[in-house]
């Protein structure tokens, strides 16, 4: 059986990253391509043979598809997965699911009502390390006390990069994707992954928020400075900047603290150990043939996730409580109070096991 996808979205990332793996993989077709600037969709037409839509409400009424993936700029993520669910198709979002909780929450609601599967494409979570981080957090060190999260990247040149109105990056990367009117920003386009990272491990949501962030001159933030309480009392502080020059190091790590044990993540190179009262400690890291960073994972889990042959490991009720998070953390930064965190709806809360396929935890 082949699953048939309809690709919203033909910018760098998707072309880059989704693409490839969509059509390395045996039982994914990509049947049309739907992007408002058309050279590249007729590109993506030229590669895969898809039929090429202007608008998206074209493609539903004109295709017959399985399955559905949007890599549109984040703004437009909620209207474009509102469709694709209520058209009853399995979804792939890139992160950040949505901008607010309350348009995260409704994506959920509608994926439950459809009975399909909505995952977002939150790649660190398809390391092996990532799982082994999840298990041990929630099996191996006794009640969580505290977190701390770190988070660098250069994303700060393409933030400036859209505000000077450039059209692409010497990559092929979209600058206009990253502007303030599109979500962008290091708290939506690049924390988000962090504090995505912290949901789906702990199964925890976050309920209190103070932050600062400053945008050095930009109208998104650059830098993001939080301190959280996560459900059950732990509580947090995470740290982000998209400031990093070259050729200086990144650093995305979280550092989980026990009662009985520590695990320290380094999304960077997909590496986790667990380190127990004993001294003695466990260790995941990327293999010879195993890369730290697999753009590729998301796109191909969800081909097989639709087929029934794997996990959801970009769940999207995690991925909901992120966006909950952030945006409370920009309003805390914005307002200087301590915010509370609205709470995913109780048929939506973070926690299912690794395996669980649809977006309330359960399998559709």
């Amino acid at each position: 059986m082949s699953v048939r996808i309809l690709l919203v979205g033909a910018g760098w990332w998707a072309t880059a990253h989704h693409l490839p793996a969509l059509e390395a993989h045996p039982d994914a077709v990509v049947a049309a391509v739907c992007d408002p600037v058309a050279e590249r969709a007729a590109a993506v037409a030229d590669r895969t043979g898809a039929a090429v839509h202007p608008t998206l409400a074209g493609a539903l009424d004109a295709g017959d598809y399985d399955a559905a993936l949007i890599a549109t700029p984040s703004a437009a993520h909620h209207g474009a997965a509102a469709a694709t669910l209520d058209a009853g198709l399995h979804t792939l979002v890139e992160k950040p699911l949505t901008l607010t909780a309350a348009s995260a929450a409704d994506l959920l609601a509608r994926a439950r009502r459809a009975s399909v599967h909505l995952t977002v494409g939150n790649t660190y979570q398809h390391a092996p390390a990532a799982l082994l981080a999840r298990r041990a957090v929630r099996e191996d060190i006794g009640r969580l006390l505290q977190v701390t999260v770190e988070f660098g990247s250069r994303a700060g040149e393409l933030y400036a990069a859209a505000e000077r109105g450039e059209a692409a990056t010497a990559r092929g990367q979209h600058p206009a994707a990253y502007t303030a009117a599109n979500g962008g920003g290091q708290a939506h386009t690049q924390l988000t992954h962090a504090l995505g990272m912290l949901c789906w491990v702990t199964g925890r949501q976050v309920t209190t928020v103070a932050a600062f962030t400053e945008h050095h001159g930009l109208a998104v933030d650059v830098d993001d400075v939080a301190a959280l309480r996560l459900e059950g009392g732990a509580t947090a502080v995470a740290v982000s900047t998209g400031a990093v020059p070259e050729p200086l190091p990144l650093r995305q790590h979280l550092r989980y603290q026990g009662t009985d044990g520590v695990v320290e993540q380094d999304l960077y190179r997909a590496r986790t150990v667990l380190h127990r009262p004993d001294g003695s400690h466990v260790v995941r890291e990327p293999g010879q043939h195993e890369a730290a960073y697999d753009a590729a994972a998301p796109a191909r889990a969800f081909v097989d996730l639709v087929l029934g042959r794997g996990d959801n490991l970009g769940g999207a009720t995690e991925a909901a409580a992120a966006v909950a998070a952030t945006e409370a953390l920009l309003r805390a930064a914005r307002t200087g109070a301590v915010v509370g965190v609205e709470p995913l709806p109780a048929a939506d809360v973070p926690g299912a096991c690794p395996g669980a396929g649809g977006p309330a935890g359960e399998a559709p």
